[in-house]
């Protein structure tokens, strides 16, 4: 991941002035921190419904449940790794 990342900056930092690296980098950040936070939303509302439904012996729409989380997991790994590649971008400018 390192290799790709660092591929990413060497791009930016050629085609792109110093303030669009600045943009591009809070770009990333954004666009991960959200998808982080929406799968984060949907993943506890899921599993709250499956464990409400659990208890309560309705164990088809539990699974259902269940299965509806499978996305929001997705999302909270896609926004952990969008996030990580914007926080190590553009490490060797110390005031970006």
């Amino acid at each position: 991941m390192e290799k790709y990342i660092q591929k990413i900056n060497d791009k930016i930092k050629r085609n792109n002035s110093e303030e669009k690296q600045i943009k591009i980098k809070k770009r990333f950040l954004l666009a991960g921190g959200l998808t982080l936070a929406i799968g984060l939303a949907g993943f506890l509302a899921s599993f709250i419904s499956f464990i409400v439904l659990f208890f309560k012996f309705d164990t088809d729409r539990a699974l259902i449940a269940w299965f509806v989380a499978i996305p929001f997991i997705l999302m909270i790994v896609a926004g952990s790794v969008v996030t990580r590649i914007g926080d190590m971008l553009l490490k060797d400018n110390e005031h970006i």
